[in-house]
């Protein structure tokens, strides 16, 4: 019981921020009707109006150009800690529900001689909270003395990241063209993390250990997509260039409270400190790096085989919100609060093929690679997700009078050691319990249609 205690600590503190968003991933999401049963592989493939995310400059190759809609895509995650010790149970967090997912479309403008279109897609979203307690009585080594010992842990997290995009392609003679979408992007999230630790002794002493961190905020910036597209007939290439982010305005609040209270150490003496922060109207930034996609499709008579690489450049380390030292008061401390974020280079590739049957109908499998680009700071971390994911999907899609249906599914899943803050116990308080591994598995659904 102690041992578990410890451990959801540990899920409180640290794991779950990344449970449902995989924030440290950047193909975890595909899109399209077509797009979400390839993977996502798609740069060097006019699939639907998906393009207007994966390379700008195929829009005027999508020989259909319908409204997309493909918000009936369902997933269901698993996280699963396995401890050090074998003899404890694992501790497994479930979530199932609607996947982030896009629409899409052209407009009836012809600008410059170009095709033009629109694009609105969640790129992250996480709506996750975690509440526990657990207790238990424990003997001490001294005679006729026990420990009553009581824990809480919480955890409540919103998050989301929202895209929306002006696109604009043409023509260069008649086997190239190039385009470019420019988006805006809206990120929020909302973070807190409470645990309480009490321990109260059979001699009369007693103490609690009280952690909150709270961080709500949100964040404003804008990046384009750069896109060139080659038709070679049974061929197809694709260049794809990602903008880093540029930071436009946002707003944060902080929160932070820790306190121990009462004898932690049983020597009759009072050991109460509490540092603490608070601010607010706190300025924000979030940063997505510079990335370079390559893509291609090539046709054998009904069979057609897409590949798509992409190199996401290293992010340094920097602020996301900084909250600096306060006022004091009597037995507390003003300590600064700030969060950061970092981020690894990347590279990720993927394979999709591409089955015809009948009129206008196509089976679909695929294989990608989704690489963590994880990096520790020195501070508070935003995103915390470690483990490199592996995505296996397909399925069908059917033309039904007019209507494009897309009927399919995929499992994805990955493993890493845990990443912890562990530290000791602090007097008659429990310390904290490293698991051992995180298993990550998401199971999709998808049912999707184009208009």
């Amino acid at each position: 019981m102690m041992k578990r205690l410890a451990i959801l600590v540990f899920v409180m503190s640290s794991m779950p921020r990344g449970a449902a968003a995989q924030d440290t991933q950047y193909w975890n999401l595909q899109y399209g009707t077509k797009g979400e049963l390839l993977g996502g592989v798609a740069v060097g493939s006019a699939l639907d109006m998906s393009a207007t995310f994966y390379n700008p400059a195929a829009i005027v190759w999508v020989e259909d150009p319908k409204f997309i809609l493909t918000a009936s895509v369902f997933g269901m995650q698993s996280i699963k800690l396995v401890d050090q010790d074998p003899e404890q149970e694992a501790i497994t967090s479930t979530r199932f529900g609607p996947l982030p997912s896009m629409f899409a479309g052209i407009l009836p403008m012809k600008w410059f001689g170009g095709k033009t279109g629109y694009s609105f897609l969640t790129r992250q979203q996480l709506d996750f909270r975690m509440s526990t307690s657990e207790g238990v009585i424990i003997g001490r080594d001294v005679p006729g003395d026990s420990l009553s010992i009581g824990g809480e842990a919480i955890l409540e997290e919103n998050m989301g990241e929202n895209w929306g995009g002006f696109s604009w392609a043409r023509m260069l003679g008649e086997k190239a063209s190039v385009g470019t979408t420019l988006f805006g992007v809206y990120r929020s999230q909302y973070l807190r993390q409470q645990q309480t630790v009490e321990a109260l002794g059979a001699g009369g002493y007693g103490a609690a250990a009280y952690v909150a961190n709270e961080l709500d905020y949100y964040n404003v910036r804008a990046l384009a997509k750069l896109g060139f597209y080659y038709d070679l007939g049974g061929t197809t290439l694709g260049l794809s260039l990602t903008t880093p982010s540029a930071n436009l305005f946002g707003s944060g609040k902080v929160t932070s409270n820790r306190s121990l209270l009462g004898d932690i150490d049983a020597d009759g003496t009072g050991d109460s400190r509490a540092e603490m922060n608070y601010g607010e109207g706190l300025d924000t930034e979030f940063r997505s790096p510079f990335s370079i996609a390559l893509g291609a499709s090539h046709q054998f008579k009904r069979l057609t085989g897409h590949i798509t690489v992409e190199y996401f450049e290293a992010i340094d380390e920097y602020t996301v919100v900084d909250s600096p030292v306060g006022a004091g008061g009597p037995g507390v401390t003003s300590i600064e609060v700030r969060y950061e974020n970092a981020a690894t280079d990347v590279f990720n590739w993927g394979l999709g093929i591409e089955q015809e049957f009948g009129d206008n109908n196509s089976f679909y499998v695929s294989f990608i690679t989704d690489q963590t680009s994880y990096q520790t700071v020195d501070a508070h971390r935003v995103s915390v997700s470690t483990w490199d994911i592996y995505h296996l999907g397909g399925g069908v899609a059917l033309a039904i009078k007019g209507v494009d249906f897309t009927l399919g599914g995929g499992i994805a899943w990955g493993r890493n050691e845990a990443v912890s803050d562990a530290s000791p116990g602090v007097g008659v308080l429990p310390a904290t319990v490293v698991p051992k591994e995180i298993d990550y598995t998401r199971l999709k659904f998808i049912v999707g249609f184009a208009l």
